[in-house]
């Protein structure tokens, strides 16, 4: 009796240590499957530097595979990342998940104007909530310090449109419109993680927010007047318009913002200044529109990061009439202060 009931015991302790083992073993089978392997082809010739950032990027997308593949939330141990960017990934990570597409890549650096970037990371996207229809293959960008902490990933912008803008200009414009592009993709990531806060710091104190609504007018001319679609504009200041989006962010279940087609120019008068034109996709669980966002950036000369003076919006159809280009708000609608010498 005896016997039996230890050799029953060394049975049960047997199992456990079992299960044990199988659960350990799952556990490195799921972390081998979500290993990412990040190396730097070109672009950094500081080989300590270098060797820091790619295993820190490697345990970021790792990472993220792994909290994709289990079904949980970011965690950053071991990640040297800022605060803001954990607050950022967080958050985009409660509505649109994703996982990297290649466990091995292979990509060059860029340096920019406040450290470096990483491009091309090929992923694919898990939406959380239901109704996301955009694409599902995208690639993410990462932004590092000059240390090489990592201080953004943000979903990016279409490679081609990338392309198109970073062709011409001199090396300082086109070290400056890779700035602008980044900012710009970071802009818009803060609507899809209804980062208010990140907002704020973005728009200058007295930014000018110009938006156009599509209404409906009596036209007199004739002798049977008929209605005729027209553009009424509407100006905000950076409170107002802040604290309406902060509504809008808190009553919609996710918001998703495209941008496409960008353009930049530099002003003539004051070379800090520079115009972005994008065509931009709006939409929420229950609603979407299509139309054309104007931004007015200043690079400040005193190392803090670039802001938002104007931003403008307008239909991209007037009934069902696309709005001709030269009706499009650009940088000559406004005036820019000449660079104080």
């Amino acid at each position: 009796m005896m016997t039996t009931k230890y050799t029953n015991h060394a049975r049960q302790i047997s199992r456990a240590a079992f299960l044990c083992c199988l659960l350990l073993f799952s556990g490195v089978v799921a972390k081998a499957q979500s290993d990412v392997d990040f190396r730097i082809t070109d672009g950094l010739s500081n080989r300590t530097l270098r060797a820091s950032m790619e295993k820190n990027v490697s345990d970021l997308l790792t990472e993220i595979n792994l909290a994709c593949r289990q079904r949980r939330d970011l965690r950053f141990n071991n990640i040297d990342i800022s605060e803001n960017a954990q607050r950022s990934l967080s958050m985009l990570w409660k509505n649109l998940r994703f996982n990297c597409v290649d466990a091995q890549i292979f990509e060059r650096c860029y340096t920019s104007v406040n450290g470096y970037q990483l491009r091309n990371i090929a992923i694919r996207v898990v939406p959380v909530i239901s109704g996301y229809d955009g694409k599902l293959d995208r690639e993410l960008t990462v932004s590092l310090s000059p240390e090489g902490k990592i201080t953004g990933a943000r979903m990016a912008l279409d490679n081609q449109a990338y392309s198109k803008v970073m062709k011409t200009g001199d090396a300082v414009d086109m070290a400056r419109r890779q700035e602008i592009l980044k900012f710009v993709e970071d802009f818009r990531s803060h609507y899809d993680e209804k980062d208010i806060e990140s907002l704020k710091q973005v728009f200058s104190d007295d930014a000018l927010i110009i938006t156009g609504t599509v209404v409906m007018k009596r036209d007199q001319k004739g002798d049977q007047p008929q209605l005729r679609p027209e553009i009424v504009y509407h100006t905000q200041n950076k409170e107002q318009y802040l604290t309406r989006l902060n509504n809008i962010f808190k009553s919609k279940k996710y918001v998703k913002v495209t941008f496409s087609d960008p353009e930049v120019v530099r002003s003539g008068d004051n070379p800090n200044f520079f115009g972005v034109s994008l065509h931009q996709h709006w939409k929420t669980n229950n609603y979407e529109d299509d139309g054309y966002v104007f931004l007015l950036w200043e690079f400040r000369d005193n190392g803090q990061p670039p802001i938002v003076h104007v931003r403008t919006w307008q239909p991209d159809k007037i009934g069902n009439e696309p709005l001709s280009k030269r009706d499009i708000i650009n940088i000559r609608d406004f005036d820019i202060p000449a660079k104080i010498k």
